[in-house]
């Protein structure tokens, strides 16, 4: 892989942001060979091993390769402070997430449509996108590709507790599926997962790599994106900061695309005078373009596990330790098999609960008790019924923190401002506990660890309230700070176009107008596709 660290070079384009759309993005763009790509990124290439386990994504979000954006205190949540993990490596969420691929549902892409004035993003529009980025291992239809580069299997553990979760969730009245991005979301069945033969597939993995030894292509890695820089109103050039400190540009011929995520990206863009004209002005930076939207519409899937301890020592506590480390070692690094082959959230459920037609909860379902939020897995043998929004409607913001590049971004999550939010998770709760009591899992469960059995859950009542505030936590998909729109107001447009300037696009989880009722890693990589397309067809 070419790096590039000189205080000045010029590209055709430069990506910031080497996560999963940035890889998308720079190798679509750089693959014919006709076109000089920078990806700029502030961690370090994927080299960290416990990336590429799948069980042991977990250490990976504990490492170097991962930050974590920190709210202020949140009045929706009894005054906890929100704590979003991110990825900090290349290939930044898909290499330390869960592996889940899912989509969405039909309907949230026909709404970004209809309601959100995004002509061109329906379901019909984004699915051609999918299909061609995938190359799945087992499902062959209208709905699935077969020879892209993104690999998507099954999973190649199963747990016998999660098997018998399923099978619960299903006496519980929820259909069975073997498809979450078929033709119907609903129902309860093992996930699919962006892994394969005991490795992650990774965004870098899938996409970067076969174009990394380009001579076209430049990554520019632990380097930090300080500020767009314009002449007149067109992007130019990049100032970055590297790990030594050291300032450098790179200057830009066509077009520079901010793949940066929820956060990076608005921050960026208010660093560089494009965001609210009082907010920008009073950390003293000139104003180029006073665009309000930049940094709202903040929005995350919330979630509250349902936990209980086992009746028996068969969850996955003590897993990583003596000889049953030793016995997962062997399985994995000599057969390729096992524990470590899993992502551990191997199964789940899309549910409707509130009789509208379409799913509105997703359950995860697996064999460890979750700590309190932000902290790590409880110390026994538990199983969690993970219940959390699909369609959240709260709504948060990201601010600056300062004019300074290296403070975070500072975050009011206001994660559960909307009480529509709150009885969707009092419904998944609810409905956790009912699979809980099914035969299939019944037997293996012991006292209830979360929400206990001193909290009522039948009637919506105080105490179960705050315990909902006091156990909510992400699910690691921030969303919505660049919004995508057909009005002025919006911060891109239809073709991700920054409005307001020349040169600049925004191509990642950030433009999303509403999230999609689902893990976002998938949709990310299709929004970065769809950009790629858009800007080399308009540079035929």
């Amino acid at each position: 892989m070419a790096t590039n660290k000189s205080n000045s070079q010029e590209y055709d384009y430069i990506i910031v942001g080497g996560g999963s759309a940035g890889c998308v993005l720079a190798a679509r763009l750089a693959e014919s060979g006709e076109h000089s790509v920078a990806l700029v990124e502030e961690g370090r290439s994927d080299v960290n091993p416990w990336i590429h386990i799948p069980a042991t994504f977990f250490l990976a979000l504990q490492s170097r390769d991962a930050s974590t954006i920190v709210s202020e205190p949140d009045s929706s949540l009894g005054m906890k402070r929100f704590v979003v993990p991110q990825g900090r490596v290349l290939g930044g969420g898909s290499s330390v997430n869960g592996m889940l691929y899912m989509r969405g549902q039909a309907k949230d892409y026909d709404e970004w449509a209809s309601i959100h004035g995004c002509e061109g993003w329906s379901y019909k529009d984004v699915l051609p996108t999918y299909i061609a980025q995938e190359n799945n291992a087992r499902l062959q239809n209208s709905y699935h590709g077969l020879r892209g580069p993104l690999v998507i299997g099954d999973p190649e553990y199963r747990h016998p507790l999660n098997k018998a979760c399923i099978d619960a969730a299903i006496e519980a009245g929820i259909k069975p599926s073997d498809d979450f991005n078929g033709d119907t979301q609903e129902g309860a069945g093992w996930y699919q997962v962006t892994a394969k033969g005991g490795k992650r597939k990774s965004a870098a993995v899938c996409f970067l790599r076969p174009v990394e030894k380009q001579k076209n292509f430049h990554l520019v890695s632990e380097t930090i994106a300080t500020r767009i820089r314009f002449d007149g109103k067109r992007a130019v050039a990049v100032e970055t900061v590297d790990k030594a400190g050291r300032s450098g540009e790179l200057k830009c011929r066509k077009e520079i695309v901010l793949t940066a995520g929820s956060f990076q990206s608005p921050k960026l863009l208010m660093l560089s005078g494009i965001g609210p004209k009082d907010h920008l002005e009073s950390f003293g930076i000139d104003v180029l373009v006073d665009a309000p939207s930049v940094g709202g519409n903040y929005q995350d899937h919330v979630g509250v596990p349902v936990t209980r301890k086992l009746a028996k020592p068969i969850g996955l506590h003590g897993s990583n330790k003596g000889l049953k480390a030793l016995k997962h070692g062997i399985d994995y690094f000599i057969f390729r098999r096992g524990l470590l082959t899993s992502n551990l959230l191997e199964a789940g459920a899309c549910v409707d609960t509130n009789g509208d037609g379409r799913p509105d909860v997703q359950f995860n379902f697996a064999p460890f008790a979750p700590g309190r939020p932000g902290e790590p897995p409880l110390e026994l043998h538990g199983y969690h019924i993970h219940p959390m929004t699909m369609r959240p409607a709260s709504r948060g913001r990201v601010f600056l923190k300062s004019a300074d590049p290296l403070d975070p971004p500072r975050l009011e999550a206001s994660a559960l401002e909307s009480e529509e939010d709150l009885d969707t998770l009092r419904r998944g709760v609810r409905l956790a506990r009912k699979i809980y009591q099914q035969s299939p899992l019944k037997e293996f469960m012991g006292e209830e660890i979360w929400p206990g059995a001193d909290i009522d859950t039948d009637t919506d009542n105080e105490a179960f309230d705050d315990a909902i505030r006091q156990q909510a936590r992400t699910i690691y998909h921030p969303a919505g700070t660049c919004r995508m729109g057909g009005d002025a107001e919006s911060v891109v447009d239809v073709r991700l176009k920054v409005r307001g300037v020349e040169g600049l696009r925004v191509a990642d989880c950030s433009v999303m107008p509403a999230l999609v009722s689902g893990n976002t890693n998938a949709p990310t990589m299709m929004i970065a596709g769809r950009a790629a397309e858009f800007i080399l067809n308009e540079n035929e």
